[in-house]
């Protein structure tokens, strides 16, 4: 995760900073998150030929704490190494994420906060059904980012 974190490509439309230190704590950031919420990001694993076997990120729900404004909305979030793009492992990874964050788990939401300039997020978002709800400033960035939603189905 550490050399997927440190490619500037796949950190260039982030909500925040990925520097060194970031980098480093990024696990125990993770690790903490699900010991406190029993919920977190997963590990993925590709299983599709020259990727076979091979760590290529992570998606899954978390409370983004890093956005005071939104740290009680769990966002669905995603990022996956470059060689993997392309290949619509994101989107399977994270419409298993939706499905067991509803299902599982009994959220009765999702959000994802995306850069507005960050195209793939943004298609990938909408293939899962997420609808922009609103703008809001990230005080890191210093600019306006996107909040997606998705409600859970109903059920009833």
């Amino acid at each position: 995760m550490a050399a997927i974190n440190r490619d500037p490509e796949v950190t260039r439309y982030l909500n925040r900073p990925v520097d060194e230190p970031a980098v480093e704590a990024f696990f125990g950031v993770m690790a903490e998150h699900w010991a406190r919420h029993g919920f977190g990001a997963y590990a993925v694993e590709s299983r599709e030929g020259d990727l076979a076997g091979r760590f290529i990120g992570f998606v899954g729900a978390a409370y983004p704490t890093f956005l005071p404004e939104l740290a009680a909305r769990p966002e669905l979030g995603w990022r996956l190494a470059r060689e993997a793009w392309g290949r619509g492992l994101a989107a399977e990874a994270a419409g298993a994420a939706r499905e067991d964050a509803f299902a599982r788990l009994g959220l009765s939401e999702l959000i994802s906060i995306i850069h507005p300039e960050n195209r793939r997020s943004r298609r990938l978002a909408a293939k899962l059904g997420m609808v922009v709800e609103r703008q809001v400033h990230n005080p890191v960035l210093g600019r306006e980012v996107d909040v997606w939603r998705l409600a859970a189905p109903d059920v009833s």
